[in-house]
């Protein structure tokens, strides 16, 4: 089985400091009318969200400041998470990975839309070790989020020779059922990040709960889940 986790709202609560780290270096490198006001950000990918922004300010060539906005994001975020900004796993989510990571067969890999080096920022500050997932497919992998557990699925694979007999994505986003259906894989949705309860199940998800503090339940369910045929 092939366990994929999404990191904001999922594994983890950042208290906002993704967004005012992106809003503090768009700011300090182009001017006081970088703003976020409007854009969505649960579940999409951070390239994705600098795009929107650019648009809205009037910025064409994306490429020519993409990496210094990266690097600039990067070392904001590391400053905010060192400092007044918390970083919290939440209920049942450390638990699960450690009962997982005991169980025969199973793999856990990252698919996210931050960036490699803030993701692993926010899991730190987290306490939880980024090495302990087997790979991860990050935010600028892909043109939009469909792109990446596709991606995941063949990096299993080559990895293991093999594709995954079984893959769940846990994630609290539209955004992460969607993508994973459409992978193919199963979705565990939990309502601990942007989006309500409704929104989800009316995403589709396989299953929707508050949170993953009922690790029993939901290790049961990812068993049971993995007996079922697939459609």
């Amino acid at each position: 089985m092939l366990v994929l986790w999404d990191i904001d709202g999922t594994l983890l609560s950042s208290e906002g400091s993704g967004a005012k780290g992106i809003e503090i270096a768009g700011r300090e490198l182009f001017g006081a009318e970088f703003s976020l006001d409007g854009i969505e950000l649960g579940g999409r990918l951070d390239p994705l969200i600098l795009r929107d922004v650019f648009a809205m300010i009037g910025i064409d060539d994306f490429e020519a400041h993409h990496a210094t906005y990266r690097a600039r994001y990067h070392d904001i975020l590391k400053e905010l998470l060192a400092g007044e900004h918390s970083v919290q796993a939440l209920p049942g989510a450390v638990e699960l990975l450690d009962r997982l990571e005991e169980m025969p067969g199973v793999t856990q890999a990252l698919v996210t839309g931050n960036y490699q080096e803030t993701a692993a920022l926010k899991l730190q500050a987290a306490g939880i070790d980024p090495d302990r997932f087997a790979f991860g497919v990050y935010g600028d992998e892909g043109a939009v989020r469909h792109e990446l557990p596709p991606l995941a699925l063949a990096r299993y694979e080559a990895d293991h020779g093999a594709a995954a007999d079984h893959v769940v994505l846990l994630g609290d986003t539209e955004h992460d059922i969607t993508s994973g259906q459409a992978a193919g894989c199963r979705v565990l949705a939990v309502c601990t990040g942007s989006h309500d309860k409704a929104r989800l199940i009316d995403a589709g998800a396989d299953l929707v709960l508050d949170d993953l503090s009922e690790v029993d339940a939901v290790l049961s369910w990812l068993l049971a889940s993995a007996q079922e045929p697939e459609e």
